[in-house]
C-alpha cells in the first residue's frame, strides 16, 4: 500500500494529517529523535512534540528522553485489530503497517539496514532458493534448522553449500538432519558469532545475533561488499574450526581459486598433472564460459619458497592459474579478476595423475577424463 492511501486510512481512523505522517515515518525509520521525525515528514518542528505526545496518548508510539526526546512505534497489535474492524480500506492499512513493522521493504540501494533478525533470516531463505552456484553460511543451530529445507533444495540443484554452525556436540544436536542432503561441508564453531550468508558472490545477509546491544540486520546486493564478507567468513569463521561432515565423493568442486590452490599446490610442485574444469566468465565480455584442461602453471608470491600448503596470506594477493585447453593457454583469475582471460566461479578437480617418467609422453586431458569415467563405471 502506498504512503498516501495509508495516510488517508489513518486519518479516517481518527488521526490528524500531521499525526498520520509522523506515525508512518516512525514505522519506516524506527526509533528517531523528534526533530529528525519532523525533518522527514510534513510536521513543523514547532509542532512535532505535541504531535508525538498525542500519538503516544492514542497508543501508536512511545516516547522517552535521551538528551533529546526520542520516539518509536509501539507493536501495533491493538491498532491492527481496530483498523481491521473498519472495512476493506482499513484492512489494507493494517497490512501495510504490519509489513513495515515486521519486514521493511528492501530498496534498490546496494545496502539495506533492517530492524529484526527474522527479516535477515527470511531474506537468506529467499537467496538460498535462488542460488545457482555457491552458498557460505554461519548460523546458530536454530537458524540452521530454519533454513534446512531451502538448503536441501539448493543442494539438489548442485549448489555447493558450506555451513559453519555455532555450538558444541553438533553431531548429537543435528542427528535428525540429513547432512548429506543439506550441505557440502559443515563445521562446528565453538565461539558464538554472527549470522552470515553469502550467496553466488553478489548477495549477503548479516545480523550480529544475540550479543549485540541493539538488534539490526544488513542486506547487501553488491559484488565487492560481498567479497569482503566472504573473506571474513573464510578467515574468521571457516578456517578456524573442525569439520563435522564433508562430502568426499569426487569430483571435487572448489568455489574459490584460493582454496583450490591451497589444496593442489604441493601436488603440482611434485609433478602431478591436474585435469580441471573451469566454470566462470570471460573477463573481457562478462559472458559465461566453461573449459576443461590441464593446469600448466600456478602463480602466487612465494610459491617456490616452501613445499608446504600455502596459507591464505600467501594466496590473498596475486593468484593466477594457467590452463591448457583445446590447444590454447588460458589465464585464470579468482573473484574480481581483471587482467586474466577468465574469472573462475567454480573449479572442479577432475583427475590427479602422476606421469610415468619413463614414458616420455605428455598427458592427454580427454584421454585421462575418459579413462577416469570408465574407472568410475567399473
Amino acid at each position: 500500500m502506498d504512503r498516501d492511501p495509508l495516510r488517508d486510512a489513518l486519518q479516517d481512523a481518527g488521526l490528524t494529517a500531521y499525526q498520520a505522517d509522523a506515525y508512518i515515518t516512525l514505522l519506516e525509520q524506527g526509533m528517531m529523535p523528534a526533530v529528525e521525525v519532523a525533518k522527514q515528514c510534513s510536521v513543523p518542528v514547532s509542532q512535532i512534540y505535541d504531535v508525538l505526545r498525542a500519538l503516544e496518548g492514542e497508543g501508536y508510539v512511545e516516547t522517552f528522553d535521551q538528551d533529546k526526546l526520542h520516539a518509536r512505534p509501539k507493536e501495533p497489535i491493538e491498532i491492527l485489530s481496530e483498523l481491521r474492524s473498519r472495512g476493506k480500506l482499513m484492512n489494507k492499512a493494517a497490512d501495510a503497517i504490519e509489513d513495515r513493522w515486521e519486514q521493511p521493504a528492501i530498496s534498490e540501494h546496494t545496502v539495506s539496514v533492517v530492524k529484526h533478525e527474522e527479516t535477515v533470516v527470511d531474506r537468506a531463505r529467499d537467496l538460498i532458493r535462488d542460488a545457482q552456484s555457491f552458498i557460505e553460511l554461519s548460523a546458530t543451530v536454530d537458524q540452521f534448522r530454519a533454513l534446512t529445507n531451502a538448503l536441501q533444495d539448493a543442494r539438489d540443484r548442485g549448489v555447493v553449500i558450506r555451513v559453519a554452525v555455532y555450538g558444541t556436540d553438533l553431531e548429537a544436536r543435528l542427528e535428525d538432519v540429513d547432512l548429506a542432503a543439506t550441505v557440502s561441508e559443515l563445521r562446528a564453531c565453538r565461539i558464538p558469532g554472527p549470522f552470515l550468508l553469502v550467496a553466488d558472490r553478489t548477495r549477503t545477509c548479516f545480523t550480529p545475533n544475540d550479543w549485540a546491544n541493539r538488534p539490526f540486520g544488513v542486506l547487501i546486493d553488491d559484488y565487492i561488499l560481498s567479497f569482503i564478507f566472504h573473506w571474513y567468513f573464510q578467515t574468521g569463521v571457516w578456517e578456524l574450526w573442525e569439520t563435522v561432515y564433508e562430502d568426499t565423493e569426487p569430483p571435487f568442486p572448489y568455489m574459490t581459486l584460493e582454496e583450490f590452490v591451497r589444496d593442489v599446490a604441493p601436488l603440482w610442485r611434485d609433478g602431478a598433472d591436474l585435469a580441471v574444469t573451469i566454470e566462470g566468465t570471460w573477463v573481457e565480455t562478462n559472458e559465461p564460459c566453461q573449459i576443461t584442461g590441464i593446469v600448466t602453471d600456478i602463480g602466487y608470491p612465494g610459491i617456490y619458497r616452501s613445499d608446504d600448503y600455502p596459507s591464505f596470506e600467501d594466496v590473498a594477493g596475486f593468484l593466477q592459474l594457467e590452463v591448457a585447453a583445446d590447444g590454447q593457454l588460458y589465464s585464470i583469475g579468482g573473484w574480481g579478476a581483471v587482467y586474466e582471460d577468465i574469472e573462475a566461479v567454480r573449479i572442479t578437480l577432475e583427475v590427479i595423475e602422476f606421469e610415468d617418467p619413463s614414458s616420455g609422453t605428455e598427458i592427454d586431458v580427454d584421454e585421462v577424463l575418459e579413462e577416469d569415467a570408465e574407472t568410475d563405471v567399473d
